[in-house]
C-alpha cells in the first residue's frame, strides 16, 4: 500500500503540457503465452488550452517507443469536450499491435453526456472505447481478455459477463477501470488511474491520506493512491497520470506513464 510517510517526488510544476516520465512495472505470474509482452499505460491526460500538438506528438512517441504491443488508456482526458476532441484528432497515430483501447474517466462523462460523441471520437483515431465492454485477443495459443468498465461518478460500472469469473492457463482477465476499485468477480489485473497520486505530497501526506473521497463520496473512494499492489489475487496498478483538474498544479508528485511488462 502506498506509504504513508514515503518519500514524494522532487518536483512541483503546472500541469498542460502532458510532461510526464516513463515508470517500468513488472507484472509476475503472467500466464505463458503473455511473458515478454509490452504494455503502455497512460491516464489523466487533462489537455487543456495551453497543451500544444508538439506536447501531444510527443506523448504519442514516448507511448510508442520501443514498440509495445498494446496500449491502454485511463480517462480523463480533458475538462471540456473541445479539448478532448482536438486530443484525439492529434492521436490518429497511436498504434500498436494488438490495439489501442481506453475507457472514460469522471471528466468525460461530464463533458460527453452523450458518450457515442466521445465513442466516435476515438475511433476515428482507431482506439477503441470499452464502456462495460470486453475484447478477447488472442495471443500465442492464449486469450488476453480486455475489458473497460464505465466511472463510477456520472456512469454506471458493471462488469457482469465481462470475462469468466475464475482464472485460468490458458487466458488473462484485464480491466481497465477510471476508478482504482476491487470489483466482483476480480480480474487477474486492474489499471486505473484518477488519484493523480495525491497530485500534492508532502512527506508522504497527500488529500488521500488524510481522507479525500473516502470522507465525502465513499461509494468512490479509492483505497489505494498509486502504485503496483497486489489485491486479492488480482494485480492493481494506478498510475499518477499526468495532469490534474481544476487546479491544475502537481507538488511532489511527478506526472507518469506506466511502461508494463508481463513476467
Amino acid at each position: 500500500m502506498y506509504q504513508f510517510f514515503s518519500r514524494p517526488d522532487r518536483y512541483c510544476a503546472p500541469c498542460g503540457d502532458l510532461r510526464c516520465f516513463p515508470v517500468k512495472r513488472r507484472i509476475t505470474g503472467a500466464p505463458a503465452f503473455m511473458k515478454g509482452m509490452r504494455a503502455r499505460f497512460a491516464s489523466d491526460f487533462h489537455v487543456t488550452a495551453r497543451t500544444t500538438g508538439a506536447d501531444v506528438d510527443a506523448l504519442a512517441q514516448k507511448l510508442m517507443e520501443q514498440s509495445p504491443d498494446l496500449i491502454l488508456l485511463g480517462g480523463d482526458y480533458a475538462d471540456e469536450a473541445a479539448h478532448t476532441l482536438g486530443l484525439f484528432r492529434r492521436l490518429r497515430g497511436l498504434t500498436a499491435p494488438l490495439g489501442v483501447y481506453a475507457v472514460a474517466g469522471n471528466n468525460d462523462r461530464e463533458a460527453f453526456p452523450d458518450i457515442d460523441v466521445l465513442r466516435r471520437a476515438l475511433s476515428d483515431a482507431n482506439i477503441r472505447l470499452l464502456v462495460n465492454e470486453s475484447v478477447t485477443l488472442r495471443v500465442g495459443g492464449g486469450r488476453l481478455i480486455v475489458a473497460g468498465c464505465d466511472e463510477y461518478r456520472y456512469g454506471h460500472p458493471d462488469v457482469t459477463g465481462l470475462y469468466p469469473p475464475e482464472p485460468a492457463p490458458d487466458r488473462c482477465r484485464l480491466l481497465l477501470s477510471h476508478y482504482p476499485r476491487a470489483v466482483e468477480p476480480m480480474p487477474d489485473i486492474i489499471l486505473s488511474g484518477h488519484t493523480h497520486g495525491g497530485q500534492f505530497n508532502a512527506l508522504g501526506l497527500t488529500p488521500y491520506t488524510v481522507g479525500f473521497e473516502r470522507l465525502l463520496t465513499p461509494r468512490r473512494a479509492s483505497r489505494f493512491i498509486a502504485g503496483l499492489h497486489r489485491h486479492r489475487d488480482a494485480w492493481m496498478l494506478v498510475s499518477k497520470g499526468i495532469g490534474a483538474s481544476r487546479l491544475p498544479l502537481r507538488v511532489g508528485v511527478r506526472p507518469e506513464i506506466e511502461w508494463i511488462e508481463f513476467a
